[in-house]
């Protein structure tokens, strides 16, 4: 699982890497959530607290750098990395039995 989480953040990196090439940023965004679809797929997400928090967080982040990356004048992309780092954080903390 925690090979399913890491991927993800690395997408939403390269994501945040790539923030001024909004097209770039909007690949890497999608290729994020498809990896978070496959790990639903494979892994009871509802069922787990700490999966289904990481995936809560996943998509705050995911539409907070949406809304960023639409926005003529983007003003937060400090708070998107925060984000992101939180979510280093969280998947961090994921057991590695699941």
């Amino acid at each position: 699982m925690n090979n399913w989480t890491n991927e993800i953040i690395n997408r939403l990196d390269t994501a945040y890497n790539a923030r001024f090439e909004k097209e770039k940023s909007l690949v890497f965004l999608n290729d994020a959530y498809q990896n978070l679809l496959f790990l639903k797929l494979k892994y009871t997400i509802d069922e787990d607290t700490e999966l289904s928090n990481f995936a809560t967080s996943f998509m705050e982040v995911r539409d907070l750098f949406i809304n960023e990356l639409s926005d003529r004048y983007p003003e937060n992309y400090a708070q998107v990395a925060c984000q992101i780092q939180k979510l280093h954080d969280l998947n961090g903390h994921l057991s590695t039995n699941i």
